[in-house]
């Protein structure tokens, strides 16, 4: 899983931790899951509340053209699958099949974004993944980089980190050189950090991120997907984008 942090909206209802009673949403609530290992411009926390980032817009326009309310839930990488298999969740966003475990109703791909090698400024260009080969690589604990491990191996020198805001902190503090992160994370920061120089390296995967429905939601799944389809034709998922870029 691929995988840097305002007042609430109407329609956002409560963000509270996932526990392991919790019961599914009430009537008329879209039940949403908040990672927290997540950044902006995905996801923006304030006091432990998810308060911005596409996630939460994605989230808030798809409970509003459904008639409900949108109410968050965060979560850690392991929380994910109980969560969405038990239906104390009704949905995420922004994540791929192979991120994940579980069985799930998933949404048409609607979320684009790339997977890359970020460097520091200091860094030594690369001129494939092979150079990374026992090279210390900023990575998130619990995600999963099939096409880095396919070709580094055993010599994959993961350097985790909890979240994808400390992972990108751990390459600023000069701890790694390089590490593994999103292009709209690596966009984001440019823009409001511009004197961290930090550069593209490698691209190694292209992807529209889909939302993944539990199939135990007590929202129709027909009806999730057909309010997809309409923000994505009316242009509003590229509005949200557009906003971070």
């Amino acid at each position: 899983m691929p995988k840097l942090l305002t007042s609430l909206s109407a329609i956002l209802l409560s963000a509270l931790p996932l526990a392991a009673g919790d019961a599914p949403g009430a009537p008329g609530e879209l039940v949403m899951l908040a990672p927290l290992d997540q950044t902006m411009p995905i996801v923006r926390f304030s006091n432990g509340v998810l308060a911005g980032g596409i996630i939460k817009d994605v989230g808030d326009a798809l409970a509003q053209r459904l008639g409900r309310r949108a109410v968050y839930v965060n979560v850690d990488v392991a929380g994910v699958t109980p969560a969405l298999t038990s239906g104390r969740a009704d949905a995420m966003c922004y994540v791929l099949p192979f991120w994940i475990d579980g069985d799930y109703d998933w949404s048409m791909p609607l979320l684009p974004d790339t997977e890359m090698v970020v460097a520091r400024a200091d860094a030594p260009r690369l001129r494939s993944l092979k150079d990374l080969k026992d090279t210390p690589i900023g990575t998130v604990a619990g995600y999963r980089y099939p096409r880095v491990e396919q070709v580094l191996g055993k010599q994959f020198a993961r350097t985790d980190a909890a979240s994808m805001d400390l992972n990108v902190q751990q390459m600023i503090s000069g701890k790694v050189q390089y590490t593994l992160a999103s292009e709209s994370t690596l966009f984001y920061l440019q823009r409001i950090h511009p004197q961290l120089k930090l550069r593209p390296e490698l691209v190694f995967s292209s992807y529209k991120a889909h939302c993944a429905f539990s199939r135990k939601s007590q929202v129709p799944f027909n009806d999730a997907n057909r309010a997809i389809d309409a923000l994505l034709k009316e242009g509003v998922i590229d509005q949200i984008l557009a906003r971070y870029r």
